[in-house]
Order: C-alpha cells, then structure tokens, then sequence
C-alpha cells in the first residue's frame, strides 16, 4: 500500500484542484528546491552546516507543505464529502496500533518520502513522470468510457479462499489511487478475521499475517512478459515502516499478458517464490508466487490490477470485473464488481 492508500484509509476523500498523475513529483522539485536555499542559507550567513536529522525534517516538512496545501489542496467549490474508507474502523496491524492510525502516518509517510533519496526510486519516479504523461493523453482517447471497458478474456480473483479487499474499487471514491493511472483500478487484498484483524500475536513478525505466504494465482491464462525478483521484505513489520531502500516500489512482481492490451500486474510477493520466467504459459488459476511484504507495503498484502501495457510507468490501468466469485459469502452474478470492505472469494471452477 502506498501513500495516496494510506492517507486514503485514515480520512473521507475529497475532490481535489490538482490531481495530476505527477502532482507528487512537483512537490518533491518544489520542496528540494526550498530545502536547497535552506541549506545554502545558513551557511552563508551564519556559517552553519545543519545536521543530517535537522536536513532530512527540513525537507520533509517543505514536502508536506507542498503536497497537501499547494499541489493536492482541496477544492472548497468542489469538495465533496463521501464515504469514510472501511479501514478507518479496523485496527492498525502491528505493535505501532498502540498510536492508532495517526502513528501510522507518523511512521509510514516520512519513511516513504526518504525513498527520493534511493537512486533507483528517482529513475523509477522520472520514469513514472514522463510514462504518466503519455498515459494521459492516451486515456484521453477513451472518450470517458474506460470505466465501461469490456475485458477481452474472463477473470477469477487472483487468490484462494476467502480474502478482505483492503483498498480498491471502481469509482473514484472507492480508488486505490485515482491520480495515479496505472494504478487507478488496483485492489489491495488481505485476510483477515471477524474483527478485521490481519494478523495473530504482535503483528511484529511476517509469519505472524495471515496472508503471508499464501499463494498468489494467474487470474487468467497468459505468458510471462516481466519479472522481478530477489528482494527482501520491508523492514520492521507492524511498525508502519516503508522500505524507502528497496531496489523497485512494487517489490518483487510479475506481470503477465493475459490477453492483447491486458496485462495483470501482481505485486509485492516473496523473495524466491515467483515460479515462473520471462516467456512462460501460465494457466488460471495457476500458482505464481507467494504473499509478501516487500516494496512499499505497510503490512503483508497482495496488489493486483489490470493495465493496457506491459510496462507499468506507461501504462493505464483498466477496470476488472470478476468471474464466478461469492462477496460476503453470497453467490453474485457474473462479472461481478469488488469493492474496497468487501470479503470475496472464488468458488468452485
């Protein structure tokens, strides 16, 4: 989960001036920029060289500042209250739960944020930047019928047995990230118990999740197009810690085509456990990871989302409506709709 889910989960959403798929990133120019002349300043002036903990505050703040107030302010002629995220309600995961979910953010965000200081991260960011650009004009094109989009080949839910959809749906207010494009219509799925718990114990060890090491299935036949492998789960799990050294966002993923213009993006999985490579034929329903924690994950879950390309920076995410699947227990009709709050599961194929 990610920073737009995060913030999403603790407050109702609103309508915003400035949702572009790149505001974040003018943030970032905009608050290294002031961070720069901060810096630049005092040691002119007063010939003083800020500790590294007073540098890394600084930025933050300046980031904070231009993300909420400048870049993602609310529109006072268009806000709009809508329903509260169903996580809202649920306990925080772990032992930071104690801080409830403000400790979350406390934790979580400024964690995140340092991950513009991570190399890999910033070519990842430019190559969102500018893959994004694209993605919008091609979205464009859809005439503003991409929420209606017929998908070409049918979809059961990428795991087994019951599953909370944890962020996800297909209107803006239920949106895992509705300003980010390829990401507009992805789920976030957990498991949890009757109280909403995702875990037993402290939440303080990955084994601990119920959702860890669960296996991940090929929601439909395709071939393996992209892979990445070999990194190791987000530190100090339960704590609300973003791994902001991780080598790419979405951990360790596959993405495969499941039909022309359909590729299912599957992320966050298991060091080790991707059972396939590039080129591969996979079957529905067909093992393909593990649950994990690795990426930017709060805490253990599985994203998943369909998009229009292989390459998740260029691409724009498509809406998935499954097949053959029970919500909240109840058969319903096929393809049928998931919702963030929702238990879901296949039944039997």
């Amino acid at each position: 989960m990610n920073k737009s889910e995060i913030t999403n989960q603790t407050k109702p959403q609103e309508t915003r001036i400035n949702n572009s798929p790149w505001g974040w990133l003018y943030a970032i120019f905009s608050a290294l920029a002031c961070f720069m002349l901060i810096e630049k300043g005092t040691q002119l002036i007063f010939e003083y060289h800020l500790p590294a903990i007073i540098k890394i505050s600084v930025y933050l703040l300046f980031y904070w500042f231009f993300w909420r107030y400048i870049f993602n302010r609310p529109n006072a002629a268009q806000t709009k209250s809508s329903e509260k995220h169903p996580a809202y309600e649920w306990p925080v995961s772990g032992p930071i739960k104690a801080l409830g979910h403000s400790g979350m953010l406390f934790t979580f965000l400024p964690t995140l944020l340092l991950s513009n200081f991570n190399p890999f991260q910033v070519v990842q960011q430019f190559k969102m930047l500018f893959g994004q650009a694209k993605a919008a004009k091609r979205l464009a094109q859809f005439d503003g019928e991409l929420e209606n989009y017929q998908t070409k080949v049918q979809y059961r839910l990428p795991l087994n047995g019951e599953w909370l959809v944890y962020n996800g749906g297909l209107s803006q207010e239920a949106s895992h990230s509705w300003e980010v494009l390829n990401q507009r219509y992805a789920y976030d799925f957990v498991k949890a118990d009757e109280d909403y718990s995702r875990h037993q114990n402290k939440g303080n060890r990955l084994t601990d999740y119920y959702c860890y090491e669960q296996e991940i299935v090929a929601a439909a036949d395709g071939e393996v197009v992209a892979t990445m492998d070999g990194i190791n789960p987000a530190p100090l799990v339960g704590y609300g810690v973003a791994d902001f050294l991780c080598r790419h966002f979405a951990g360790n993923h596959i993405v495969v085509k499941h039909a022309e213009g359909e590729y299912g993006f599957y992320a966050h999985l298991i060091r080790g456990s991707l059972k396939h490579k590039e080129g591969d034929k996979v079957k529905r329903g067909e093992v393909i990871g593990l649950c994990g924690h690795t990426g930017h994950s709060s805490e253990p879950h599985l994203h998943f989302h369909l998009q229009d390309k292989a390459d998740l920076f260029k691409a724009v995410g498509l809406p998935i409506r499954f097949h053959n699947i029970a919500i909240e227990n109840q058969k319903v009709a096929s393809p049928a709709e998931i919702t963030r709050g929702s238990r879901v599961a296949n039944l039997s194929e």
